[in-house]
């Protein structure tokens, strides 16, 4: 038996590889309620087991879906129509510390990584998954280490994410991510953290940083930043995050979460030229800590 963590925003992701296909990994038990930390993932190759029952949850109509099974929750790496082709399945139970994830092709094309055996989109989807369950939000972001203290460059594609990270390198400064970011509430304080999935610059830390800073990009313009608070920077909090729509209770957690985010740490919208003085004029922006 194989067994590799990866450790993401302080989330333990094991997959263990247990050489063998399961039987029955729709039914048995759910395994004890209580929170964790951590989810294990039992990898296995061949097909889902047939489901006793199918109810849809969320379609994207392209690359993946979400239904649920005899209590369990499933996702697949492509959307849930009659024409749909899907060969990796994520089986979750309810209480989000254990699962089983079945590939259904031949294991000697296997060629993926051991510590990512599912691939896009499915492991991005597994992380906003987990952090639904009252964990934390995935953000569009790029993250920046101002010496310990976390500044965070909120922006969909094209808003100027990767280019913020590389002015910020220019001038020596290390960044968690360009384009994911993890943000957690951890004893009434907000923390960002790095994952492995970055935009066009290649490099990305799993460090996690206390948040004193938060600029949502816009790109035009000369430097030049415009306070946001209130809904409209919940708003645009949302707008750059990853929800969990597929959910109301999960929702109304990550609303919840964005409206504390808001009130507590110092939020600007900024429009910014690509030049390494926008460094110098971002850290110049109070905070209240």
């Amino acid at each position: 038996m194989k067994k590799k963590t990866v450790s993401i925003a302080g989330i333990d992701i094991s997959f263990i590889y247990n050489g063998d296909r399961a039987e029955g990994g729709l039914g048995g038990t759910t395994g004890p309620g209580k929170e964790t930390e951590g989810i294990e993932l039992h990898v296995h190759h061949g097909p889902l087991p047939a489901m006793n029952s199918r109810e849809i949850i969320f379609d994207t109509g392209q690359t993946w879906g979400l239904l649920k099974s005899n209590n369990k929750y499933v996702l697949q790496n492509n959307h849930l129509g009659p024409d749909s082709s899907p060969d990796v399945f994520i089986v979750l139970n309810p209480n989000s510390i254990s699962g089983d994830i079945f590939l259904d092709y031949d294991p000697s094309y296997y060629k993926t990584d051991l510590s990512d055996p599912l691939g896009w989109p499915l492991n991005q989807i597994l992380m906003i998954f987990l952090l639904s369950f009252n964990r934390g939000i995935l953000f569009h972001a790029c993250g920046i280490d101002d010496g310990g203290d976390g500044v965070l460059f909120l922006g969909n594609s094209g808003h100027g994410k990767t280019t913020m990270a590389r002015l910020w390198l220019e001038k020596q400064f290390s960044i968690l991510n360009d384009d994911r970011i993890v943000v957690r509430e951890k004893e009434d304080q907000f923390w960002m953290y790095g994952t492995p999935w970055h935009g066009d610059l290649d490099k990305w830390s799993f460090k996690g940083l206390p948040i004193r800073k938060i600029f949502f990009l816009n790109r035009r313009g000369k430097n030049s930043v415009v306070p946001r608070n209130g809904v409209e920077a919940v708003s645009m909090l949302i707008a750059r995050s990853f929800p969990p729509f597929w959910d109301q209770k999960s929702m109304t957690y990550t609303m919840d979460l964005c409206q504390r985010l808001t009130s507590k740490i110092p939020c600007y919208e900024l429009s910014f030229e690509p030049d390494v003085r926008i460094v110098d004029y971002v850290r110049g922006m109070p905070d209240r800590s």
